[in-house]
């Protein structure tokens, strides 16, 4: 997904739900990470997408085993419109911070120092 020209790319991500997700956008980040505990291959990356928003494309693979699945996440004033391609959902974007510190594991009295550089990143990938 090299993008020599500073043009958005069209990407298109599928889902175990049945949707699938066509968009113009760029790779915001990537990770790969493996867990032992489940011999599970998590390949995490979040784009940014023209004319605002970010996807959370989450793929596993453990064994022969695939599971794919996306998350788009668009910004409304103070809301957050979270959709996995079947089901939406909006929420203030308070209660999402709180529950991706919840997910990640992160200490409720460390989240507050955390939150600034967390919100600079979303309006990163948001501007980008």
């Amino acid at each position: 997904m090299t993008n020599t020209h500073n043009c958005p790319d069209d990407i298109v991500l599928h889902s175990d739900n049945g949707a699938s997700l066509h968009f113009k956008g760029r790779l915001f980040s990537e990770s790969t990470c493996f867990d032992d505990a489940t011999g599970a291959l998590v390949r995490l990356r979040l784009f940014s997408m023209q004319g605002g928003g970010q996807v959370y494309s989450i793929i596993t693979t453990a064994g022969s085993q695939k599971h794919r699945r996306y998350y788009v996440m668009r910004p409304i004033g103070e809301l957050c419109e979270v959709s996995d391609g079947v089901q939406t959902i909006t929420l203030p974007v308070e209660m999402l911070f709180n529950a991706v510190f919840g997910l990640c594991g992160i200490d409720p009295s460390q989240a507050e120092s955390l939150r600034p550089s967390f919100e600079e990143s979303l309006k990163s990938a948001v501007n980008t």
